[in-house]
């Protein structure tokens, strides 16, 4: 329903029409999404190549694959298990979902995501456990590996592969890999990032906040003078204790490195920063505590353990990997009865063959019964980061995700703040910064039901009197009439549309392109829409389920037979 306003105030009649509207748009504009294309995503696991026989498909002959992924079917790690996020190491049982994970894109870029789905559940039954010198996993049968199985070479690919099918075929995992292009660029040459890594190692903060060394090996003291000559900064001497007389920037991020326990660490803007600058850090780090072990790979040692679990997470963004073990002394050394964490460096040879033969199989893929909780997230990139005693590796996850769908929607900018408190979707918005808003409002129709009855989480809206209608209708109108006239007259004036547009109200309608895959449009239908047949019950705001109606049905026009198994399962997302 529409209605132009009739009875704007005079000094009004100049500006445009003011439309008020009780409806919403929304129109798919772009889709690659069938019922095959979670078909044949699925079946790869099992017939590899011969996967691609499955593009083109009958998916209504294959129902019965749709309805087993569509349940509860989402492969997980045990408790022991951690996962790399924007807040470091965290084991699954302390991980929240709020996190960013590390993921590991299709085009083989390094980037942060927000979960689309937690899951934590309870499994009672056999786990795999995959168990080599450089891998240590305990996952569920139907876990998706990120894997490459051995083929003939010109055939050979990584796919999401179930953990089961390491019994049956040879495989390689992947310890590291990926392109780390950084996030947050600190304005630093090289130089300056290795003293820090030395500062990190071997300095400490004196009394005046100057940094401070206690220097004896030759190397060091070179390394020292090189890297503070290069920034211009001053070093006096007095045997051997060294003092840096640094500029103010790197005395304050010499402070911030350390934690609250007064151990060493690296601060997240550092993490944040470019591979380059991350492998400057480390090379300042390795010429503080590292090493070459007896075997000849490079070895970073600490009592920190934060920081050792940093270096790993330097490691993978410099195009390396790491892996930990923990050694504990006897009180005997200058480290006392710390223990002392050692960080193994991998750069080459980071994909190592497991189950390669068929003895090997038999001792490094095994079955072991587990009784607990097991966790997981979705990501849109399908891939994790993750460890196991000191162990990392990459990993993955859903078939539900290879497809997409891109929606035009024009609704209230309230309903956009609704919707964009998923972060599992890609938005594009219109902007009060860069053009004149039109005067299109917001109006609850007379359909809309006005109150509500019960205790917060236990309520429900009921319908509203006449007297009720018309007069939510009536200040509606007139605010926002007021509120696009005052706009208009500050654009008169000469003020920025970003500045006049603070006066407008969130009844305004904007516009949008956002952009789901099936999981992702799943997971935003059964939490936005209000449903008798859903297994867990939803109460979303009438207005944005509005729009979750109209994707809703355009997607099951696009995807019948995926709809329909989302429906038989409870409305609940995979």
């Amino acid at each position: 329903m529409t209605a132009t306003e009739s009875g704007a105030p005079a000094e009004a009649e100049q500006y445009p029409p003011i439309e008020f509207r009780s409806d919403v748009t929304v129109e798919l504009v772009r889709s690659n999404a069938r019922d095959g294309d979670v078909l044949f995503a699925a079946r790869v696991s099992t017939k590899g190549e011969q996967s691609r026989e499955d593009v083109e498909a009958d998916a209504s002959k294959s129902t019965g694959l749709l309805n087993f992924l569509m349940r509860d079917r989402h492969g997980c790690y045990d408790d022991e298990t951690e996962v790399l996020t924007s807040h470091g190491w965290i084991r699954w049982p302390q991980v929240t979902g709020t996190e960013r994970f590390v993921t590991l894109s299709a085009d083989g870029r390094i980037q942060y995501q927000h979960a689309e789905r937690l899951v934590r559940r309870v499994h009672a039954g056999p786990m795999v456990r995959v168990k080599t010198r450089h891998v240590d996993l305990l996952v569920t049968p139907e876990h998706r590996m990120w894997a490459k199985r051995r083929r003939q070479s010109n055939r050979e690919h990584w796919d999401l592969v179930p953990a089961e099918d390491l019994f049956t075929a040879c495989h390689r995992l992947a310890l590291g890999g990926g392109k780390w292009h950084g996030e947050f660029p600190l304005d630093f040459p090289p130089a300056w990032f290795s003293l820090l890594g030395l500062f990190i190692g071997d300095g400490n903060c004196g009394e005046d906040g100057s940094p401070r060394f206690h220097l004896r090996k030759d190397r060091e003291i070179a390394e020292l003078y090189q890297w503070a000559g290069e920034l211009g900064f001053e070093v006096t001497c007095n045997g051997d204790r060294f003092l840096l007389r640094a500029d103010e920037d790197f005395r304050l991020f010499a402070k911030k490195c350390y934690d609250l326990d007064r151990q060493k660490m690296v601060t997240s803007e550092v993490l944040a920063c470019s591979a380059e600058a991350l492998q400057a850090l480390l090379a300042g780090l390795m010429a503080s505590d590292g090493g070459v072990s007896g075997t000849g790979e490079q070895v970073y040692t600490t009592t920190s353990r934060r920081l050792a679990d940093q270096v790993q997470e330097v490691a993978l963004k410099t195009g390396a990997t790491a892996r930990i073990r923990t050694r504990y002394s006897h009180g005997t050394g200058h480290l006392g009865a710390n223990p002392v964490h050692i960080v193994t460096f991998r750069s080459r040879n980071m994909f190592p063959r497991v189950g390669w033969t068929t003895t090997d199989r038999v001792r490094e893929v095994t079955l072991e019964n587990y009784r607990g909780t097991v966790h997981c997230v979705t990501v849109s990139n399908g891939t994790l980061y993750v460890r196991r005693n000191g162990k990392a590796v990459w990993s993955g996850n859903s078939p539900f995700e290879h497809n997409s769908m891109t929606f035009y929607v024009h609704a209230p900018i309230f309903v956009f703040r609704e919707h964009m408190r998923h972060r599992i979707a890609s938005y594009n918005e219109e902007s009060g910064r860069y053009r004149e808003l039109r005067p299109v409002f917001y109006v609850p129709g007379p359909e809309r039901k006005l109150v509500q009855e019960g205790k917060p989480g236990h309520y429900t809206f009921v319908d509203g009197t006449p007297e009720q209608h018309a007069v939510v209708d009536a200040e509606t109108r007139r605010v926002c009439t007021e509120a696009y006239a005052a706009y208009q007259r500050m654009l008169d004036a000469g003020v920025a549309r970003e500045v006049a547009r603070i006066v407008l109200p969130l009844t305004i309608y904007s516009s949008m392109y956002v952009t789901f895959n099936a999981r992702s449009l799943m997971n935003f239908l059964s939490l936005r829409t209000k449903r008798e047949s859903a297994r867990y019950p939803s109460f979303p705001q009438r207005e944005i389920e509005m729009v979750a109606e109209k994707m809703e049905a355009e997607w099951a026009r696009l995807m019948p037979l995926t709809h329909a198994a989302f429906e038989a399962n409870g409305r609940v997302a995979p």
